[in-house]
């Protein structure tokens, strides 16, 4: 019996703590180490996937550790590269873990071999864990978080994760290396990625993670309902559940690019048919990497944490019911409604077509999908008027409103009033005169004219339809009057101002200002409006800069772009960390502190990685160029 064992750290490899053990022990031989944690010295020491550990909780149980269950999810990578494997074979997986002994099976049945993505080749470290482990534990171990396939960066501190010197598939089988034994002292230098890359690196990283602490459970038979949904609301399948391929397959390579599918062993021929991005929204006949999904998923817009909540989801082309009724007749126009609807499938788009019944006798289609909230609200076709239509429309004519104001109250064409009218044998004495009828017509394109053309004034108006302004002009010039478009008041110059005198007195403030402004150590955007505030001139060279020559000029040269003032906060950025005597100038302090957005153009993204070089290779210091006045 095993008199002393140490303590299982948050996020520690089984692996390591058995390389603990080994180390505090004080055995030199490390069969020795195994007969006493699994009662055999024949027992591999695999880092992600150890085998035998029931036997081994048997020979600690006096230590009250962790249950067996507990062990196995958080402190190997059983989680990792189960969670997208069906439940026969999570419980295949758990019974090796438990009981195995043939090292390599698990890795073979759970498909790891044999899959194009590799594993690291050694185990890995972040360099603040290990000052931070050594802090709070006295010792450095191995972190389960660190070993995940593809992760480049640290979830707690955010820095690369480096190689150690100990082999993930160590040549010496029954050896456990600890951290503390290891060389992790090693000099390296910092791969510099594209932000782009360095995002979905990071994204990566965090979804990995959520594969080994997230708790809900997730039946990986629902995965194909999940990706046939997510598919169609991004718009890469149709509402049949058919993928664009060639769409969907180009978008993905745009959206990761080349360097970050080559990085993480996921590139792909858009052209195959056979790709593993085209078979993983197929049905399921072969089993994909983590890796995979986790891109696909991120792809869609979606988390490992959103999956239990989307298994029961359908994709619903127009939203869910009920739907609005547009029938502006009805007492209910445009409120929540109705709740039939059939969908069939448009012969020339293929895009699904709703056809919307209304209890009112209203029926109405459109072509989907929608959008936004807006399109609930179209009408492509109206089939279908119905009675509360039918009677609306013979109680407008009786109180002997024209067919053109009907039509506007009802919202349809004066031809359908017509049509509906003259089938109903509705007549009124407005549409029975001439002289009438022509005036309801001509106020409706007026008014019509206005609603086109909100910004124009009466002159342009007048240029615009002159058949129309005249004939309102010499028959209903009151009603014109009250319908002109609304006046927009004038802006005149004061010319008495010596505008000469004035422009040299400018030039003489803004050349102080901009000199004032490119001297502030914390780089400040030296604009127009930067300026202008500074001398307290900011209209006037907002709005008047075409009267003052000399110093239009002037600002044109010595004012500088968006890209010129992000370059300026890097090289200040850089500056600052390095007098802070930080260790590294890595990228990611320096676009926070510089306060980047996340995506650059190329020639900021060069600049960026050029000024960090210079700290990263000869640690010289270097200014901030102050513009030269």
């Amino acid at each position: 019996m095993l008199a002393y064992f140490p303590s299982l750290y948050p996020d520690e490899l089984l692996y390591s703590w058995f390389s603990r053990y080994h180390e505090h022990s004080g055995n030199t031989s490390p069969k020795q180490t195994m007969k006493e944690l699994f009662g055999s010295a024949s027992v591999v020491a695999v880092v992600d996937l150890p085998a035998n550990l029931s036997a081994f909780h048997k020979n600690i149980k006096q230590f009250h550790p962790p249950n067996l269950k507990e062990m196995i999810n958080q402190h190997t990578l059983f989680k990792y590269y189960t969670f997208f494997q069906s439940n026969e074979v999570q419980q295949k997986a758990t019974d090796y873990m438990k009981y195995g002994d043939k090292p390599g099976t698990i890795h073979m049945f759970l498909g790891i071999v044999a899959s194009t993505i590799k594993d690291w080749q050694y185990i890995r470290f972040c360099t603040s864990c290990v000052k931070q482990d050594r802090a709070n534990y006295g010792e450095a171990y191995w972190h389960v978080s660190h070993q995940l396939p593809k992760v480049h960066y640290c979830h707690i501190h955010q820095e690369p994760l480096q190689n150690s010197n100990v082999k993930l598939r160590n040549p010496h089988k029954h050896e456990f290396v600890s951290a503390e034994k290891a060389e992790l002292e090693i000099l390296y230098l910092i791969s510099l990625h594209s932000k782009k890359t360095q995002w979905h690196l990071h994204k990566l990283a965090e979804e990995s993670l959520n594969l080994i602490i997230n708790n809900t459970p997730f039946d990986i038979k629902d995965i194909q309902t999940v990706y046939k949904y997510l598919m169609q609301i991004n718009g890469y399948a149709n509402h049949l559940g058919k993928v664009h391929q060639q769409y969907f397959t180009k978008q993905f390579k745009l959206y990761y690019g080349e360097e970050f599918l080559s990085l993480v062993d996921c590139d792909f021929d858009e052209q195959s048919d056979t790709s593993w991005l085209r078979s993983i929204v197929r049905k399921h006949r072969k089993a994909f990497h983590p890796v995979q999904h986790l891109l696909l998923l991120n792809f869609l817009g979606t988390s490992v944490k959103e999956l239990s909540n989307l298994k029961e989801k359908t994709y619903q082309p127009f939203g869910e019911t009920p739907y609005y009724c547009l029938n502006p007749a009805a007492d209910h126009y445009k409120e929540q409604v109705v709740t039939d609807i059939s969908i069939t499938t448009c012969t020339s788009t293929k895009k699904p077509i709703g056809t919307f019944t209304c209890s009112c006798g209203f029926v109405y289609s459109r072509r989907g999908p929608d959008v936004n909230e807006e399109d609930s609200f179209k009408v492509g076709r109206i089939k279908a008027f119905g009675d509360v239509w039918t009677v609306k429309l013979q109680g407008l004519l009786s109180k002997g409103l024209s067919y053109y104001a009907s039509a506007q109250i009802l919202e349809c064409d004066y031809a359908t009033v017509k049509k509906y009218a003259e089938r109903q044998h509705i007549y009124t004495k407005t549409d029975d005169d001439p002289v009438q009828r022509l005036k309801v017509i001509k106020e409706f394109e007026w008014t019509n004219l206005l609603k086109e053309h909100p910004n124009l004034s009466i002159k342009q108006l007048r240029k615009l339809a002159p058949a129309l302004y005249a004939w309102h002009y010499r028959n209903d010039r009151q009603w014109l009057n009250d319908n002109h478009p609304k006046t927009h008041s004038k802006t005149y110059l004061n010319n008495r101002v010596d505008w000469q005198k004035r422009d040299l007195e400018l030039l003489a403030k803004v050349k102080q200002a901009i000199k004032d402004l490119y001297a502030i150590e914390k780089p400040v955007y030296v604009n127009k409006s930067r300026v202008g505030k500074t001398i307290d001139r900011l209209s006037l060279l907002e709005k008047l800069l075409d009267k003052v020559p000399r110093t239009k000029t002037y600002l044109e040269v010595h004012l500088e772009t968006r890209e010129q003032y992000q370059i300026r906060r890097i090289k200040w950025a850089c500056k600052v960390i390095y007098e802070n005597n930080d260790e590294h100038v890595m990228e990611w302090k320096v676009r926070r502190l510089a306060g980047l957005k996340k995506e650059l153009s190329t020639s900021l993204e060069q600049a960026l990685q050029k000024e960090i070089r210079k700290y990263q290779e000869g640690g010289t210091r270097f200014e901030v160029k102050i513009m030269d006045i």
